[in-house]
């Protein structure tokens, strides 16, 4: 664990120091150095040093700012714990959906090629234009001279790779984002902010970054933005894709009649690859779901009035957007949280599942175990068999 700031140095304390070690640490060199007591020229800067290491370390809030701020800056590029500025998108808006992604661009000109770097800040629809404009222009402007088409063979296969892989820029931003919403009250950003940041932390700074949300004393479920990078990584796919079925359609017109080439398509184009996934089918009234996927999943009868498909937690659970952890965690819940089980992935390691509000959401078949655990809540969408006993 880096200390930049010098605090736990200065008190001569560990980095896994405890509260009473670090007060007494604090007395001990407070004795030595205070200017009543010490005369040396060096006194009263060596005491304000221990005094404001106190007050970041002797305080559980701030110290664990410095710790996490600590493990995501470098020390040279340390901020300011008292005036961090919220990151914003790219319409200089609050946005607690924003994450960092990086491109290359490259513009070929004839002898020489221009190679940018750039790094946005921006919400999930902001960073797909962001994402579809660079890949346009790389493959209209960066193969002009033979540097430049090195340089774009390179730029295009690393921006593919880079996307979602950013782990690091990406715990910065939200760990930065948590703190700087705190510091001007607004918790509950603060604490939505804080959720996402636990994706792309380890596991020590997971441990940091929980305590810091027990501190917040927020709870729930806050519906958090959804980030498909595999999405993000296939516009990239979309000029290749263009150049390679208009090579295959040129193929196939020797090969296939006009007119059963037409009909082909209409019929494909019939081929329904979604379906809404109603709650109740008897009631018109049920909310559905009209954009999960459920042509992989094994569908289970949605009566609401059945308790065999009631499960439970066993632990704490990210209930994610999609079958695959590389979908964006929609949720989190406790351990012994009750759910609807309306589905599975055929070789169930997934199972679809459906929460008090309504949502779908998907979880690992091994974190579920049958039956009832939390009491359902009365106006819950996955039992509407609610009685006196269920209370």
């Amino acid at each position: 664990m880096t200390d930049p700031k010098g605090y736990y140095q200065v008190l001569d304390l560990a980095a896994d120091a405890d509260a009473s070690q670090i007060k007494e640490s604090y007395r001990e060199h407070a004795k030595i150095w205070h200017p009543d007591h010490n005369q040396s020229p060096e006194a009263m800067e060596k005491f304000q040093r221990i005094s404001v290491a106190y007050d970041i370390l002797g305080d559980e809030k701030n110290r664990l700012m410095y710790d996490l701020l600590s493990q995501v800056y470098a020390p040279d590029k340390f901020p300011d714990m008292s005036a961090l500025k919220v990151y914003k998108n790219q319409k200089d808006r609050e946005d607690i959906g924003i994450r960092a992604i990086h491109l290359k661009q490259v513009i070929g000109k004839i002898i020489k090629a221009e190679v940018n770097d750039y790094k946005y800040i921006c919400n999930y629809h902001e960073a797909q234009l962001k994402v579809l404009q660079n890949h346009f222009s790389n493959w209209l402007l960066g193969w002009w001279g033979i540097k430049a088409f090195k340089e774009n063979l390179k730029a295009i296969k690393d921006n593919y790779r880079n996307i979602g892989t950013n782990l690091e820029d990406n715990l910065q931003l939200l760990v930065h984002n948590t703190f700087a919403y705190a510091n001007e009250g607004k918790k509950d950003k603060a604490y939505a902010t804080a959720l996402q940041a636990l994706q792309y932390a380890d596991k020590d700074n997971q441990e940091l970054i929980n305590k810091y949300i027990y501190l917040l004393g927020l709870e729930g479920n806050p519906k958090l933005p959804r980030w498909n990078w595999l999405a993000l990584r296939y516009i990239q796919l979309l000029i290749p894709a263009i150049v390679a079925l208009f090579i295959a359609l040129e193929g196939l017109s020797y090969y296939i009649k006009t007119s059963d080439f037409n009909k082909y398509w209409l019929d494909r184009s019939k081929i329904n690859y979604y379906r809404e996934v109603k709650v109740d089918g008897n009631d018109s009234s049920s909310p559905v779901v009209n954009d999960m996927v459920v042509s992989k999943i094994v569908n289970l009868p949605p009566d609401t009035n059945d308790t065999t498909l009631l499960y439970h937690t066993t632990g704490f659970v990210n209930v994610m957007y999609g079958p695959d952890e590389n979908f964006d965690i929609s949720t989190r819940l406790g351990r012994g949280h009750t759910v609807r089980l309306t589905g599975y992935s055929p070789d169930k390691v997934w199972a679809r599942i459906m929460l008090d509000n309504g949502d779908s959401g998907f979880v690992k078949m091994d974190q579920l175990q049958s039956g009832i655990k939390d009491k359902i809540p009365p106006d819950s969408k996955i039992f509407t068999g609610y009685s006196e006993d269920n209370k």
